[in-house]
This record gives C-alpha cells, structure tokens and sequence, in this order.
C-alpha cells in the first residue's frame, strides 16, 4: 500500500476520532442520557472511521486483497454481532450502569477494530500493534 495514501487517510482519520472518541463519557457527572448520548457519538465516530479505512482499502487493494478485506469483515461482523449480545445478556438486569457498559463496549470494539485496520494495512510500516 502505498505511504501517500496511509499518511493521507491517517491525517484525515485523527481530526476524524479525536474530535468526539477523546470524550470520556464515564467521568461526566450529568444525567443518564447525557451519558449514553455520549457514548452513542464516541460509536458514531469510530464507525464513520472504520468506514472511512475500508472504502478507502477498497479502493487501493488488488482484487485479492479487496476479497480477503471484504471476508475478513464480514466474520469481524459476525464477532461484533456475537459479542454485543453476550455482554448485553451479561448486563440484562443491571440497568443503567449495564446500558453504559454495553454503549462503551460497542464504541470500544469498533474503534478497535479501526486500529486492526490501520495495522494491518500499513504493511511493512506498521509499528507495534495497540489495541
């Protein structure tokens, strides 16, 4: 891949994820639906960055790359979809404390996963791995 496209597409992806994922949602001392709308923005944010890193992997990957991309999504769609609903059956009778640990844990495992991304796509300039 080449290093013009990962500096632009990280340059444009930290305006992107700083401007609402740095928020700590859990130390405001405001009402329960600030909270969650919170942590509802912090979700929005990691996936319109995720988004953004596969259409743009998409458009720059061989035609094998793009078929292992698109697989290699759709089973971390699968594991999404699975780990969502062990941690809300974890959480079902905990109330509102269980609602922000489900919303932190959805905005976490797409962010995450934007960092895999990032990772994997950066070759053999990709530093250690954080996540």
């Amino acid at each position: 891949m080449p290093i013009k496209f990962m500096a632009a597409l990280f340059t444009g992806l930290f305006v992107i994820s700083h401007s609402v994922i740095a928020e700590e949602c859990s130390s405001r001392s405001e009402n329960s639906v600030s909270i969650m709308d919170c942590f509802s923005a912090r979700y929005k944010a990691a996936d319109q960055e995720l988004n953004v890193i596969y259409s743009e992997a998409m458009k720059a990957l061989s035609s094998d790359g793009k078929k292992k991309l698109k697989e290699s999504q759709e089973a971390w769609l699968n594991y999404r979809d699975a780990s969502l609903e062990l941690i809300t059956e974890v959480n079902r009778k905990t109330g509102s404390t269980g609602n922000f640990i489900i919303e932190d844990y959805r905005a976490t495992l797409v962010k995450k996963r934007a960092s895999e991304l990032k990772y994997i796509l950066s070759g053999p300039n990709a530093g250690p791995a954080e996540w």
